[in-house]
């Protein structure tokens, strides 16, 4: 604007690149001119008559000033008040009236934030004020805050998205372990019972079935993928062969400590071997994405809970296998002796329903029955087929409570409850990192995305400095920047060339 109005007045022959302090003052008082009369036409045209003005404006008490700058005159809405005698300088006496919907007022509001070391709210309202008079102020400068790259990756706000449905594997009726989820919890220390030899490290594969709830726990002796596939095995050849099982990446555990280190890299070799193996028995392996526990939540609870009870039932002691292995067996138990539905309130209704009853018939840590044929011969007394129907029966009524009870109990959402925007391709994005501040975090761009059964995305892949990466949303943070690069910017009606040559 500054050489703009040297062409204006005349001075083609200056070629001075430095502008001078008066060059840009005029500069200044020209564009809000040009703002000015664009979007206050009609109060110029009262001011001038000593109309009266709308109430909104009267409060303000705006006058003309007319002012004089290197040959130029000016007229200018100024707003009036009660500092004439106040020691300060005009334009903090009667500031230039604005308003705040110009793009002028926004790129001079960036200029104002960043100059003063990316200033607040409130300063930055402080320091307009200085000069120019905005109408709504404090929402213009929050607008300008809030859309600073710089500021928002100090405090990165982590995208959202409301709870998805269930998968049909949750709340479908199916056999215990039909489709399950693993995942690992550890280390816990084996004592060798042999002198100088110091205790070595195990862990526990804790499976969990999708539809019961039902808990299995196993000791894994290291972290090979030949000592997982034998573990695998065992459970196999207990709880039967899984339709369907789920489990996490292991990249959630990069960073937590050296050990899990390994552990982290073991599953990540292992994945193609678990495949493959899975493959030539029918079972399809699924991962859920990187980083994301919530995915995984029906079995990161069932490691919570396994953990608590082995830690408070060992402490510190140095168990044998052989003693950890028991320990095991007698948590698993304990765990599919749990509630899975609150129980009712009358009376009638009989104990609650429990991942036991689903497996056995019964709560696992309850005595067993007496046996009701008090000596007479089996032949006798035993119906075969009526005792096949009453178990029948009694198995019919477990997943009768089950439909009722514990299904009921999964309808509500406890948190997300409310539907988030949906990320899209090209957007950009920082990568929450585990373990790192935020101004450190990566900047990717979205290259793809998925979407759930609701058709709203929770998983994208983004391309960042270190390659794509697969990440769920509530690790990313939407930029603050355009996704419209292209958009063009409206001017002003005011803002052409008989405008701006009009003196």
């Amino acid at each position: 604007m500054a050489y703009v109005n040297r062409f204006i007045q005349g001075k083609k022959n200056n070629r001075d690149i430095v502008i001078s302090a008066n060059e840009l003052k005029l500069s200044f008082l020209r564009m809000v001119q040009i703002y000015q009369r664009a979007d206050f036409g009609l109060e110029y045209v009262k001011l001038e008559k000593s109309e009266t003005l709308s109430p909104h404006l009267q409060r303000l008490n705006p006058f003309l000033h007319t002012s004089e700058l290197e040959g130029v005159t000016l007229q200018l809405i100024r707003v009036g008040g009660r500092l004439l005698n106040a020691p300060i300088p005009y334009d903090a006496k009667f500031p230039l009236l604005l308003s705040s919907k110009s793009e002028f007022v926004s790129l001079f509001l960036r200029d104002l934030h960043r100059t003063h070391y990316h200033a607040g709210v409130k300063v930055m309202v402080s320091l307009s004020r200085q000069q120019i008079w905005l109408i709504n102020a404090r929402e213009a400068c929050t607008k300008v805050v809030r859309s600073c790259v710089h500021c928002f990756k100090y405090k990165p706000v982590l995208m959202g998205q409301i709870m998805g449905n269930l998968p049909a594997d949750r709340v479908k009726i199916a056999r215990p372990f039909l489709v399950c989820g693993v995942d690992f919890c550890g280390p816990f220390y084996v004592s060798l019972k042999i002198r100088g030899k110091p205790p070595i490290k195990t862990y526990v594969a804790v499976f969990v079935c999708f539809s019961s709830k039902a808990v299995h726990l196993e000791l894994v002796v290291d972290l090979s993928t030949d000592s997982f596939l034998s573990v695998f095995k065992r459970f196999v050849g207990r709880r039967g062969l899984p339709q369907k099982m789920y489990s996490d990446n292991a990249t959630n555990f990069v960073g937590a400590s050296n050990v899990l280190k390994d552990l982290s890299a073991a599953f990540h070799r292992s994945q193609e071997q678990l495949r493959g193996y899975a493959a030539q028995r029918g079972v399809e392996w699924c991962f859920i994405p990187p980083r994301s526990p919530h995915f995984g939540g029906l079995w990161e609870a069932a490691v919570k809970a396994a953990k608590h009870r082995l830690l408070r039932g060992v402490g510190n002691a140095k168990l044998t296998a052989d003693e950890l292995s028991t320990h095991l067996v007698e948590v698993e138990a304990l765990l599919n002796s749990r509630p899975i539905a609150s129980p009712g309130n009358d009376p009638n209704d009989g104990e609650a329903l429990t991942p036991g009853h689903l497996l056995i018939g019964q709560p696992l840590i309850t005595l067993p029955q007496e046996s009701g044929t008090d000596g007479i011969s089996s032949k006798a007394s035993c119906g075969y087929l009526r005792r096949w129907r009453m178990l029948s029966d009694l198995k019919q009524q477990f997943w009768a409570s089950w439909s009722r009870d514990y299904i009921a109990s999964l309808q509500h959402r406890n948190k997300w409850c409310v539907e988030g925007r949906d990320l899209e391709v090209g957007c950009l994005v920082l990568v929450h990192e585990d373990n790192m501040p935020p101004q450190r975090w990566l900047t990717g761009r979205v290259v793809a995305t998925t979407g759930g059964e609701d058709g709203r995305v929770r998983v994208a892949e983004v391309r960042t400095s270190g390659g794509v990466i697969k990440r769920a949303i509530h690790k990313l943070a939407l930029l603050p920047v355009s996704n419209a690069p292209n958009e063009e910017v409206k001017a002003p009606e005011a803002f052409n060339g008989a405008g701006m040559l009009e003196q």
